[in-house]
């Protein structure tokens, strides 16, 4: 009867035992370490001139060190528009077909990516903009209130 328990138990300490410890992801182990990204900086422009909307974001390598900003695929940013309420009225990236391959981008000391969009609004009011970089290893998000007239 003691045999019914302890053939499993032995059964599956060997495949814990065989699978062994894990070693770390390449992505995992290209991330920086806590404290390390204080080089890379964000800013986000909102120009409501013209009747139409532009959005960027800037994202600058602050650091005397090459930086390399990886992406999981095509969708390297993204924007968004909420309304007064929160609702979202619109974001850049719905609709849009996007590669699957990894990419990355380089960012040499004191050197800046920007990626900007334009938006045509539907109606004057308040409306805040979520701007996004999609990087894995230096993820931003920003938000900006703006209005319309």
């Amino acid at each position: 009867m003691l045999w019914r328990i302890t053939v499993p138990l032995l059964a599956a300490a060997g495949l814990v035992f065989a699978c062994g410890p894990r070693t770390p992801s390449p992505t995992a182990s290209a991330r920086p370490k806590a404290g390390a990204d204080k080089g890379v900086t964000s800013h986000v422009m909102v120009d409501t001139a013209n009747g139409s909307v532009h959005f960027a974001i800037q994202v600058a390598n602050d650091s005397p060190k090459r930086v390399e900003l990886l992406f999981p695929d095509g969708r390297t940013h993204d924007f968004a528009v909420l309304d007064s309420v929160g609702r979202e009225v619109w974001r850049w990236s719905q609709g849009r077909l996007f590669t699957q391959g990894i990419q990355n981008r380089l960012l040499d000391a004191r050197d800046s990516a920007v990626y900007d969009e334009r938006w045509e609004p539907p109606a004057p009011g308040r409306y805040t903009l979520v701007a996004q970089l999609n990087s894995e290893n230096y993820p931003v998000q920003q938000r900006v209130a703006f209005a319309l007239r």
